[in-house]
């Protein structure tokens, strides 16, 4: 059956948040009153940040799915480049398993192909379904419940300030100066901001240094009783610092509210939060043999892909590669794009990375796009995909260099949601 997949009117809207509510039956409500003010969200979205579009895809004239497609600036490896970004797919409960959701990420790669694009990202709602599609896994996310009285209590509350719309402006200043020293981050954009304070829950704590903002927090409170009013958990939803002083700061904070909290839900990527609180055990009390007390709870989420190779090393630029000098061929498997498995020779030369086609290998790898986004965006070794077969080599003598090659690779950290 032939689609068309188009942007959608605003006039189409509503139709397809019908279908995003059914997709989404655990997030949406089901109501006129919901659907009316989702819709009305989502077409000042259309019509009003450019950052953002709506595309349905139609067969025999009737929409049956669509998806938002975000256009992003993120660090890459110290470099900031344009990447895209797809959420809120959703297929119409009467076309499901029919290829609905294949055809809208087809086309969502294929926008951003054509727009010289390198990378694209995407939060799964099946991380098999999307790997199968060429996706790869970025950092798992850490979700810790912390007591508040671990926080380290040495930093003092001076310099804290509560911020507001009015600190709009230093709020997005703050983020997006973490954000260019901090590989895989998002920029946030003004639009971004505004939503943080549409959220009545939302509360904001900063850190002034003179009359600049070095960090900040987001966070509300979460209920833990029906019968006990007072007891509740802090639910931090943003953590930013540029110096260890704002974090020691923003720590004495929640240190202090240990007479009122009870928990401190801390989602982080950060997998060295034990370093920085007294006690970070999750209250479960639960022991992994032999004894390792329980810490957190983690998942994979955000993944990534590389849509364009060429476009993709182009844009790493100056990044050293540990300054080995190689030239590998690669011969790309890409099961979902055909035209993408292919192979390509690229020349390290002191750490310095060139597309050459007519040099000669001296070691050739074969691998999967999905795993391939994911050693290149420094989410996982080379080593580790070697152990797990994910790699193969046509000369293992030559692994310790490749490994060696792809070291220290910072792993991306990204707290923007889509």
């Amino acid at each position: 059956m032939n689609s068309v997949i188009r942007k959608l009117d605003f006039t189409e809207i509503p139709a397809f948040v019908d279908i995003v509510v059914n997709a989404y039956p655990g997030t949406m409500q089901n109501t006129a009153e919901f659907k009316e003010r989702y819709s009305t969200m989502l077409i000042s979205q259309q019509e009003k940040v450019s950052s953002i579009e709506f595309y349905g895809i139609f067969r025999e004239c009737k929409l049956v799915g669509g998806m938002r497609i975000h256009y992003f600036k993120m660090n890459v490896h110290s470099r900031t480049i344009d990447i895209g970004g797809v959420g809120l797919v959703a297929v119409d409960l009467l076309h499901k398993k029919e290829k609905v959701a294949k055809e809208l990420i087809q086309y969502f790669i294929k926008h951003f192909v054509q727009r010289d694009v390198a990378l694209v990202a995407l939060y799964p709602f099946r991380p098999d379904f999307y790997r199968k599609m060429g996706f790869g896994y970025g950092t798992k996310m850490n979700q810790y419940h912390i007591k508040p009285s671990s926080f380290p209590a040495s930093g003092t509350k001076e310099g804290l300030i509560n911020l507001d719309v009015t600190h709009k402006e230093l709020i997005e200043d703050c983020y997006n100066q973490y954000a260019s020293e901090t590989h895989g981050m998002i920029l946030k954009t003004a639009n971004e901001i505004e939503g943080i304070f549409k959220n009545p829950d939302n509360k904001l704590i900063g850190y002034m240094n003179g009359d600049k903002l070095e960090g900040y927090t987001v966070f509300s409170f979460k209920k833990m009783s029906e019968t006990n009013f007072v007891h509740n958990n802090m639910v931090i939803k943003e953590l930013i610092y540029q110096s260890s002083q704002a974090l020691l700061c923003l720590s004495a904070f929640f240190n202090s509210q240990s007479d009122q909290i009870h928990r401190i839900e801390l989602t982080t990527q950060d997998d060295d939060v034990e370093y920085l609180v007294e006690d970070p055990r999750n209250g479960s009390d639960r022991l992994i043999p032999s004894v390792y007390h329980e810490t957190n709870r983690a998942g994979v989420g955000l993944m990534y892909r590389i849509i364009n190779i060429e476009k993709f090393i182009e844009n790493l630029g100056a990044y050293p590669f540990n300054n080995e000098t190689i030239t590998v061929g690669l011969n790309i498997i890409d099961s979902f794009i055909k035209e993408n498995s292919r192979r390509v020779v690229i020349k390290f030369r002191e750490g310095k990375a060139t597309l050459s086609p007519k040099e000669k290998a001296e070691v050739d790898l074969s691998i999967e796009i999905s795993d391939l986004s994911s050693l290149l965006m420094g989410a996982v070794s080379f080593k580790k995909l070697f152990n797990f077969g994910r790699v193969i080599v046509n000369h293992t003598d030559q692994v310790k260099r490749l490994d060696h090659l792809f070291a220290n690779m910072q792993k991306p950290l990204c707290i923007t949601a889509f």
